[in-house]
C-alpha cells in the first residue's frame, strides 16, 4: 500500500522537475546575455546616456549623432552599441530565455514544426483580409473608444532610429506569447476525451488559428497609435493593450492548466499515455520547443514581409475614421509635457519625421 501511494508522488515530483529544468537553464543564459550586451564600466556609462534619452520621451533618432559620438568616445563598436540600445528598449526576461534551448532540439522537432508552419502561413492572408482589408480591427478599435470614452491619438515611438540588431530583438521580444499559445492550445485540447494522436492534430489546428489572428492584430498595432484615457490620466499604446491583455491571461491559464494536469492527469485521462505526469511533462517541453521553432518561422515569414503593409493600412483606416492628432510626450528637469505637433495625416505625409529643438541632455 505505501508503495502504491509513493509511486504517484514520485511520478508527480519527476514530472515537476522536468518542467522546472528549462527554468533552471535560464540562470546561466541570462548571465551570458548580460555579458554579451556589455557589463564593463564604459558600457554602463553609455547605457545611462541612452536611458537619459529614453526618459526624456524623445525618439532615439533625434540623438543619433550624439549617441554615435558618445559610443566612439567610449570605444564601443556599432554591434555592442546596438545591443545596449535594444536591451534597454526591449529587455529580455525569464520567459524569453526559456525558449533558447529550442535551438538544441530544433533538428529533432523541425520536421513537425515545418508541417505546422506550411499550414499556418497561408492562414495569415484570409485573417488579414477580414481584420485589415475589410476594416474589422479598426471597427473594434472604434468600439473600444466609444465604450471606454477614450480618445485615439498618436505619440512617436521611442525606438525610432535604433540599430540593426533591434529588429532581431523586436522579434525575440514578441515570441513568448506566440510560443506559449502553443502550450495553451495543447492543454485546452488535452481536456477532450480523445487519443494522443488526435490531441496533437487538434491542438495544432487550434494553435494555427490562435497565432494567425493574434499575429495580424499585433502587426497592425505596432504603430504610434495610443488610447488616451483623460479620466484616469493615462496613455495606453495599442500594442501594449494587446500584449497586456494576452500576457497575464495566457500566463495564469498555463499555470492553472499545468497544475491541474500534473495533479489530476491520471484521473482525467485514465489509462492514457498522456495521463502519466512524466510523459505529460516531456510532451509539454516538446510542444514548447516546437512552438518556438514555429515562432521563429512566423517572425521571418510573416512579420518581416507583411507587418509594414498591415501596419500602414490599419493606421490609415484610423486616420480616415478619427483624424487623430500626434503629440510629443516629454520630460525635462522633472516637468512632464504633452505637446501637440500635427495631425497624424500630416505626420504620415512627412514620413513620420518631427522637428525638435535642441536640449541639454548631453551636457553632463
Amino acid at each position: 500500500m505505501p508503495g502504491a501511494v509513493a509511486e504517484p508522488v514520485e511520478g508527480l515530483a519527476t514530472g515537476l522537475l522536468i518542467l522546472l529544468l528549462p527554468v533552471l537553464l535560464t540562470l546561466p543564459l541570462r548571465f551570458g546575455w548580460k555579458w554579451w550586451v556589455g557589463m564593463e564600466p564604459e558600457h554602463e556609462h553609455y547605457r545611462e546616456k541612452v536611458r537619459r534619452v529614453l526618459d526624456s520621451g524623445i525618439p532615439i533618432k533625434r540623438y543619433r549623432t550624439e549617441l554615435d559620438s558618445e559610443a566612439r568616445r567610449l570605444l564601443i563598436n556599432k554591434e555592442r552599441q546596438s545591443r545596449i540600445e535594444s536591451d534597454l528598449l526591449r529587455p529580455l526576461g525569464p520567459q524569453h530565455f526559456l525558449l533558447l534551448p529550442a535551438l538544441i532540439f530544433s533538428p529533432l522537432l523541425g520536421i513537425f514544426a515545418f508541417f505546422v508552419t506550411i499550414i499556418l502561413l497561408p492562414m495569415f492572408r484570409p485573417i488579414e483580409w477580414v481584420l485589415i482589408d475589410k476594416g474589422l480591427l479598426s471597427y473594434v478599435a472604434n468600439i473600444i473608444r466609444r465604450v471606454t470614452r477614450w480618445e485615439i491619438i498618436g505619440i512617436p515611438r521611442l525606438d525610432d532610429g535604433t540599430g540593426t540588431l533591434d529588429r532581431v530583438l523586436d522579434s525575440t521580444h514578441r515570441m513568448p506569447i506566440t510560443v506559449f499559445l502553443g502550450i495553451f492550445a495543447f492543454l485546452i485540447v488535452l481536456y477532450l476525451p480523445i487519443e494522443p494522436r488526435q490531441v496533437m492534430v487538434l491542438s495544432a489546428a487550434f494553435y494555427i488559428f490562435l497565432v494567425s489572428v493574434i499575429s495580424v492584430i499585433r502587426a497592425a498595432t505596432m504603430t504610434s497609435l495610443v488610447f488616451a484615457d483623460p479620466t484616469k490620466r493615462r496613455l495606453i499604446p495599442m500594442h501594449s493593450l494587446v500584449d497586456d491583455a494576452l500576457g497575464p491571461s495566457v500566463g495564469i491559464g498555463l499555470v492553472f492548466l499545468l497544475s491541474r494536469q500534473l495533479i489530476y492527469g491520471s484521473q482525467l485521462r485514465s489509462g492514457d499515455l498522456l495521463g502519466d505526469p512524466v510523459v505529460f511533462s516531456i510532451s509539454v517541453l516538446l510542444v514548447l520547443y516546437t512552438a518556438t521553432i514555429i515562432g521563429v518561422a512566423v517572425e521571418f515569414a510573416f512579420f518581416d514581409s507583411r507587418s509594414d503593409r498591415i501596419k500602414s493600412l490599419f493606421q490609415m483606416q484610423i486616420v480616415e475614421r478619427h483624424d487623430p492628432m500626434v503629440y510629443l510626450f516629454t520630460r525635462h528637469l522633472g516637468t512632464l509635457r504633452i505637446s501637440p505637433l500635427m495631425t497624424m495625416r500630416e505626420w504620415i505625409d512627412n514620413n513620420e519625421e518631427i522637428t525638435l529643438v535642441d536640449s541639454d541632455l548631453f551636457d553632463n
